[in-house]
């Protein structure tokens, strides 16, 4: 006889076709009936609440009355919540916020009565190979998974999920879907006629005679005349015993059991869609959510950090905050962009909103900090900050405003520093200070974006700068005509409009590179589709103009395309080029780092397209690495599976489109080629250029879901809408880097990816501000370094403890070696700590491949400030 475990659950998407607000309202009467009904009859539940406490944040928004009735329900085991505090994406979010979103939940969790000891992922596009490490670190062994699993990557449905590093969890699988027994009739007679059929397919694949049995769906009412419905099935059948379960439960039962083992990731769409194309999708928003978590981890919190040693206050809620409302983005719909227009301009104001929040902090904490400080020297301070965790030189972006046509930027000591001006032009200095708003006379600027030299920058510090108006540069600034953009390192080329590369360390030379590549897209929000038939335009013979330029510092050569191409899907069809798509791409070689900056922006006129930059990599592996939350994974460059896909019918082809969080490259011992991007998420390896990366920097479509595509043939994903917004219309700008890889990826290598991910910000005391605070009477010195960690581990963040007046700093191994790596070094007491911020009994000398490291550092009592 089977067991078969009752799973009763609700899946609760808090928009997609519809609003958050249509779904908290919905949310309101779908809690009023399951709490009269769990209250009225003690035999009912438990109910899951879909793994994520955002649904009762939401439900006690509308109804907080009913709060202390909720907490009841939870702390008798009656309703399950938790572990997340939403359902994450896991291949498009990063590694912090997925490591947030455990950390918050778990802090709801404690709050409001219980935690759910289970990773239930149940509508994931895709499973993260880091995903039993991630619950590893928060005490969580047990994983229930749907979409991305097939028997060609593990036999069965249950199994041992190994990460890299050697986490592991029990696995399970809803291989048809947590709703494959929805809706179940509550007559036993009518339900014997459906049940047989379901619970063969659930126990298809599985290595035991335990079945899972999920019952509900998206926003679906609470069926809770399915227990008592099954009760009589147990009378009238003796092939399968039915038990109201929770899935602890379940994996108890399974204890004792052989399992069979498994490391990877989990992105096979045999029997249920990933959707490969929300990868790109709305490349936006993004764009725009890479932007907020990178800036939060690695540029606010390190910085709020460092004030708050120094005596300011740490705004710990309010950096929470900006992490709760950028998680409401993140899930698989939301921050994939498969939803409706109304819906994808909610996600992205979030993360704008998140922005706004946060670049409002950083400022007023610069402005705080610059108050603070004694000048050494005549003129306004520039504050440069470094978050990483090691002394370094950088090259700062950097804004002003100055009245004249001289000005000098000086050190402490008052030696000079280098500088080029990037852009320059005149600003209305009204619009920017609000004092001159209500002026009759107009007072203008030079506004000039420099790339600024900055030398030995303190670790995990700031160190100050000053700028002294109307005084000489005081260094020779470099300029001239140039035919090539040349280094120590690397020398570039045009030769009749197409781009050379040579990398002088290995002598090999990469022709062709950074093509731009336009084919037509006829899919929608969640799948790139080919059309049958595609006509691809480039970049070749549309050059316009090549202006090349020498600098102080480094070296640019932009240049501008004219792209002749057709407008939408019937033109290409046709081969009618009846439009233009105007490129311009901006390429700059700095004196002193082996890699090429790469800046693009265009005026997107078209629709029913994808934008590529192809960029060959000459190497002939049949494998190739990028990156994932906290660490690196290999990948086939053509899966196997394609050669299958469409004799089993899967629902969509394993195509050759990948994830990223930033970084993909293809090497072998002598050479290779490693493109960093800034929020560019998608990348191919096309199925003719198996030795090319193409980086998708645009795709636009204009409907939410479509049927019968040729790589995701049958029914309609989500809804058939239009989806005009997600054509991306407009302007449109894009950033990632070029660095060729010689003898492989070593420490100089990483450390330079790292540099360029993290720059050096600067920050200029210019007397006017928006907001005006009073003094806060502290003194700080001109330089300062928190601590300092010699790591060639990469940097994560450093921020103030979930719980109590202490510090975590947090590195991860971005290679595939095993590294060594010491205690960072800080006034205090150091422990090291799990990413759920609890202890760890012993010290790590050498840290695996895809694993994180954290540090708790606690200040010394006299060194303590209230936060």
């Amino acid at each position: 006889m089977k067991t078969v475990h009752l799973i009763q659950h609700t899946h609760w998407d808090r928009e997609w076709y519809f609003t958050e607000n249509d779904s908290r309202t919905v949310l309101y009467y779908f809690m009023a009936d399951v709490i009269a009904r769990l209250e009225a009859d003690e035999s009912l539940g438990p109910l899951v609440l879909d793994g994520q406490t955002v649904v009762l944040e939401d439900y006690f928004q509308v109804a907080p009355d009913n709060r202390e009735r909720v907490l009841k329900l939870i702390t008798a085991g009656r309703l399950l919540i938790g572990p997340w505090y939403t359902q994450t994406d896991f291949l498009v979010v990063g590694a912090e916020s997925i490591t947030r979103n455990l950390l918050l939940g778990m802090a709801d969790c404690q709050t409001l009565g219980s935690r759910m000891p289970v990773g239930y992922v149940p509508d994931s596009f895709g499973q993260s190979a880091q995903l039993p490490m991630f619950l590893a670190q928060f005490a969580i062994d047990r994983a229930v998974i749907w979409r991305g699993w097939c028997e060609h990557d593990v036999a069965s449905s249950e199994f041992i999920w190994r990460s890299a590093d050697g986490s592991s969890v029990t696995t399970a699988v809803l291989p048809w879907g947590y709703g494959c027994a929805k809706w179940l009739p509550t007559n036993a007679e009518e339900a014997w006629r459906v049940l047989p059929g379901i619970l063969q397919k659930q126990a298809k694949f599985s290595a035991s005679a335990q079945i899972l049995l999920p019952n509900g769906n998206d926003q679906s009412p609470f069926e809770y005349g399915v227990p008592a419905m099954l009760d009589t099935l147990n009378e009238q059948q003796a092939e399968y015993r039915f038990v109201r379960s929770d899935f602890s439960r379940y994996f108890q039962a399974l204890e004792g059991e052989t399992l069979a083992e498994f490391q990877g990731e989990l992105l096979s769409p045999k029997y249920m869609r990933i959707h490969r194309g929300i990868f790109s999708t709305r490349m936006d928003i993004k764009q725009a959510n890479a932007r907020l978590e990178n800036f939060v981890s690695q540029q606010l919190e390190p910085l709020l950090s460092v004030v708050w040693r120094l005596g300011l206050p740490y705004p710990q809620t309010a950096v929470e905050n900006i992490w709760r409302e950028a998680m409401k983005s993140h899930a698989h719909d939301s921050i994939g962009g498969c939803n409706a227009d109304r819906v994808n301009a909610m996600v992205k104001a979030r993360l704008t909103s998140g922005q706004e929040s946060a670049s409002q902090l950083f400022e007023l904490n610069m402005k705080m900090l610059a108050e603070g400080i004694d000048a050494r020297q005549q003129g306004k301070k520039i504050i440069i900050f470094n978050s990483l965790p090691y002394e370094r030189d950088g090259r700062v972006a950097l804004t002003l405003y100055v009245p004249g046509t001289d000005f000098c930027i000086v050190d402490a000591s008052g030696q000079p520093c280098r500088w080029q001006i990037v852009h320059e032009e005149q600003q209305d200095m009204s619009v920017i200070v609000q004092e001159l708003s209500n002026s009759t006379t107009t007072v203008w600027y030079r506004k000039c974006t420099l790339l600024l030299e900055a030398k030995a920058l303190p670790a995990c510090g700031y160190q100050t700068l000053y700028l002294q108006e109307d005084c000489a540069a005081g260094f020779v600034a470099t300029s001239g005509e140039i035919s090539a953009l040349e280094n120590g390192w690397l020398r570039l080329t045009l030769d009749e409009g197409q781009i050379s590369l040579l990398d002088k360390r290995s002598g090999k030379r990469w022709e062709h590179i950074l093509q731009l590549v336009d084919g037509g897209d006829a899919g929608d929000n969640y799948n790139y589709s080919p059309p049958e038939e595609d006509w691809r335009v480039t970049s070749d013979g549309a050059l316009t103009s090549a202006t090349w330029q020498r600098g102080t510092l480094a070296d640019t050569l932009t240049l501008n395309w004219s792209i002749a191409a057709p407008v939408d899907q019937l033109a290409r069809q046709q081969h009618l080029c009846n439009a233009q798509l105007n490129v311009s791409m901006t390429l700059a070689l700095d004196h002193d780092r082996p890699l090429l900056d790469v800046q693009v922006s265009l005026d997107n006129t078209l629709r029913d397209h994808r934008l590529q930059v192809e960029i060959p990599t000459d190497i002939g592996e049949m494998f190739h690495f990028a990156d994932q939350p906290f660490g690196l994974i290999r990948r086939e460059n053509r899966p196997q599976t394609l050669a299958v896909w469409q004799q089993e019918q899967w629902t969509e082809a394993p195509a050759s489109l990948w994830p990223m969080q930033s970084l993909v490259m293809m090497h072998n011992q002598s050479h290779g080629m490693c493109v960093v991007t800034e929020g560019l998420r998608e990348y191919e390896i096309p199925a003719d250029k198996p030795a090319t990366l193409a980086i998708t920097l645009l795709r636009s479509v204009g409907w939410l879901g479509q049927a019968n595509m040729p790589w995701r043939p049958g029914r309609a994903s989500g809804m058939v809408l239009p989806s005009p917004d997600s054509q991306l219309t407009g302007p449109f700008h894009c950033h990632f880097a070029l660095l060729p890889l010689h003898q492989g990826p070593d420490a100089t290598f990483w450390r330079d990816v790292e540099n360029w991910r993290t720059p050096a910000l600067g920050w200029l005391d210019s007397g006017w501000s928006r907001f005006k605070t009073n003094p806060h009477g502290k003194s700080f010195p001109s330089s300062y370094s928190l601590l300092s960690w010699d790591t060639p581990l990469h940097f994560s963040t450093l921020k103030k403890a979930q719980n109590g007046d202490a510090l975590i700093l947090r590195g991860w191994n971005p290679g595939t070696s095993l590294l060594s790596s010491a205690a960072p070094v800080a006034a205090g007491d150091i422990t090291p700590v799990t990413l759920a911020e609890t202890s760890l009994c012993a010290l790590q000398k050498t840290v695996s491949a895809c694993a994180p490291v954290s540090w708790r550092i606690q200040p010394a009592k006299e060194g303590k400030s209230d936060a």
